[in-house]
Formats: C-alpha cells, sequence, structure tokens
C-alpha cells in the first residue's frame, strides 16, 4: 500500500530527528493535505535540515529562504524581466523561486514586510501568483514556516498565522542518551522516496477518506473551544477536515475515527500557553486512553530520572531507589498494557501505547543495569 512507503519516510526520519515525532507526523499530514506548517523554536534545533530532508524523499522542487524586515519581494518571488519591461510589462522571472516550488522553507517567516505579505498570502491560501496582474497557479504543496518567536504584530500579521494550519514548538533534545547519539553523530537510516505521481495518487486518496464517524464531534469540539475562550476561524475549522483525513490514511484507515481527532491538539491553539489545555479537550474526546498514556510515561521519565540521578551520587542508597524505580516502571508498563488492550478490542489505533512501552521498557532496562547492576 502507498501509504506504507510514506509510514516508512516517518520511521525514518524519526531516527535521524530524535524527540520530533510529533511535528515529523505533522509535516506529513500537511503534505498529503496540502496544508502548511509552522514550527515555532530557537535556532539550532534542526528545523530547516527536517525540511530539506523531507523535500529530498518526496521528488524535489525545494525552494528555501531567509527572511528578514529588509528582503525585496525579488529574493522570494523572483527578479523583474527586463525584456518584459520594454514591452511596457512588469513581469518577474520566477525561475528556482517561490511560484515554481512545490515545498518551500521560510524561516523567520514573521519577519516578512508588508511587500512580501501581500503576495505571500495569496499564494499560500489560493495558490496564486499575481504576475503582472495576471493569477498564475502555482504547484505548492505545503510551506514549512519556522520562527524564533510569535509574531509581534497579530493585526498585521494574523492573516499569515493563520495559514499555518499546524503549529509545533520545537526544543532541544532534552533525554541525555539522545543527546550523546547526536553528539556521536546521530543514527543512519534508510532512504525511502516517493516520486511525484506517488504523491498526487496519495493526496486523491486522502481526499476520498471517509469523514462521517467524526463529523458530528466538530460542532461539539468546537464548543468546548468556545466555553474556554479560544477563538478558532472557520477556515481553520474547514480546512482541519483534510488534516484529519490525511492522518487517518497515514494510519492505514480509509474511514476517520475518533482516534485522528488528535492531529486537530496541534491547529487549535492560538497562544502556546493554550496547547496543553486543547490537547486534554481533544484527547478527552478522541481517545481518552491516549492522555493517560501520555500521563504515564511522563511519570515514568520523572522514576527513571530520579533513579539514574541516585546512580550518580557516591555513598547514595542506589540499590533501594533502583529497586523502587524498578517495580514504578512494572506497575506503569502493566497498567500501559491494559490500556493498548482496551484500545484494541476498540478497534483503536495502538502506536501510541506501544512506542510508549518500548519507552519506559528502555528506561527500566537502564535502572536496572546502573542501579542494581544486572546485566539485562
Amino acid at each position: 500500500m502507498l501509504n506504507q512507503k510514506f509510514n516508512s519516510i516517518e520511521t525514518e526520519l524519526n531516527v535521524m530527528f530524535l524527540e520530533r515525532k510529533d511535528a515529523i507526523r505533522g509535516l506529513l499530514v500537511s503534505l498529503l493535505a496540502q496544508q502548511h506548517v509552522l514550527l515555532l523554536g530557537p535556532p539550532g534545533t534542526a528545523k530547516s535540515a527536517l525540511a530539506e530532508n523531507l523535500c529530498r524523499r518526496t521528488g524535489g522542487g525545494y525552494f528555501r529562504w531567509l527572511l528578514s524586515r529588509t528582503s525585496a519581494p525579488e529574493e522570494l518571488l523572483g527578479p523583474i524581466s527586463l525584456k518584459a519591461l520594454e514591452q511596457d510589462s512588469y513581469m518577474r522571472v520566477t525561475t528556482g523561486k517561490l511560484p515554481e516550488a512545490r515545498i518551500a522553507f521560510l524561516d523567520e517567516i514573521f519577519k516578512a514586510n508588508s511587500a512580501i505579505l501581500n503576495n505571500l498570502l495569496s499564494i499560500l491560501n489560493e495558490r496564486l501568483f499575481f504576475n503582472n496582474g495576471t493569477p498564475t497557479q502555482v504547484p505548492l504543496e505545503t510551506v514549512i514556516g519556522a520562527s524564533n518567536e510569535l509574531p509581534e504584530d497579530r493585526e498585521e500579521l494574523g492573516a499569515l498565522w493563520d495559514r499555518f494550519m499546524l503549529r509545533y514548538e520545537v526544543g532541544y533534545v532534552r533525554d541525555p542518551r539522545n543527546f550523546e547519539k547526536m553528539l556521536q553523530g546521530g543514527t543512519t537510516a534508510g532512504v525511502t522516496i516517493v516520486t511525484e505521481a506517488e504523491l498526487a495518487q496519495a493526496q486523491t486518496e486522502v481526499k476520498a477518506v471517509d469523514i462521517t464517524r467524526i463529523m458530528g464531534l466538530i460542532p461539539f469540539l468546537r464548543q468546548k473551544m468556545f466555553e474556554k475562550g479560544i477563538s478558532v476561524s472557520d477556515r481553520r475549522w474547514k480546512q482541519s477536515i483534510s488534516l484529519i483525513q490525511a492522518h487517518a490514511w497515514l494510519s492505514g484507515r480509509q474511514q476517520a475515527q475518533d482516534d485522528d481527532l488528535a492531529i486537530l491538539s496541534h491547529v487549535l491553539w492560538q497562544e502556546p500557553e493554550q496547547a496543553v489545555t486543547i490537547r486534554q479537550t481533544v484527547m478527552a474526546l478522541a481517545n481518552p486512553s491516549i492522555q493517560e498514556a501520555q500521563d504515564l510515561l511522563d511519570a515514568a521519565m520523572e522514576v527513571w530520572q530520579i533513579a539514574i540521578s541516585a546512580a550518580g551520587v557516591d555513598g547514595g542508597n542506589v540499590t533501594a531507589q533502583g529497586a523502587e524505580a524498578n517495580a514504578k516502571l512494572k506497575k506503569i508498563s502493566t497498567r500501559l498494557t491494559a490500556l493498548r488492550t482496551e484500545s484494541a478490542n476498540a478497534g483503536k489505533d495502538v502506536a501510541v501505547f506501544d512506542d510508549a512501552l518500548l519507552q519506559v521498557a528502555e528506561k527500566n532496562k537502564e535502572v536496572i543495569q546502573k542501579c542494581l547492576g544486572i546485566t539485562v
């Protein structure tokens, strides 16, 4: 099945770019749904490297640019044709520029000035570029925007902010073991390639995903957002359907189900501080077990951190700490297994539980080795 090739790309990217699972899934969903994604985070978090790697796997046609307050339209749209000027025509030469790109990475997107912004909005939303007043359809599949900060002027940049359907906060690597892997050069992975024709076919299949089952849940979720004082534009609600379809298709389903609403956790927030509340609200509707699994995983990380910290302290009761951590992690694994079984019996996606169980098992293995001195 074609979706398996995209699953392979997702797996390979997760091997190469550690602690980026949500963002990687979002990039693939946005590409399949022909929407745009925003990566928010400090410099040096592999935002551009991730975008470039994805593009190399999906047929090329990549445009990348770093915007600044003084960026000129020519930098993105191409220079004015001197030959056309001789004919009293104000035409741009777009070769190698944004109007001819399939995937674009625009760094510091919110530094776009008004001259660029006016052209950018129509390209992002309608896929139209006005060259000498003539609307031209552009081949753009998705724009990956990146920024170190939120837009300062929401009044001027609000429309641009709203064009990015998926929004992810990307930080530095947190897990010490992943940090060590990164320092050692990371892990190599295969390179699965999809052709332009395969991508077009996948996008066609995504549009055919049945959304009947989840349509009644969207108005309910919208009401919950109203109650929490979170305003979401009609355009975002409308276009979010394509993201749900893409999420379902990536999971191998031809019909969207409750679990696929999870992607909306990265769609509905306007301010970063809203993200946790929105995730809890969405997951309570999509699959409450997934939220419990995330809470259990967070608890396991805390238990592991305490035990490993004790192992590095001379004179500490490392064995007792390790035994306690081992017991707690086993209990967490038991509950995760029960949640997985419940979800499987209900016909829901169990990938989240499998991933959580694997992480807990790895943490417990490290605790047993470092705290109890037992080789597993």
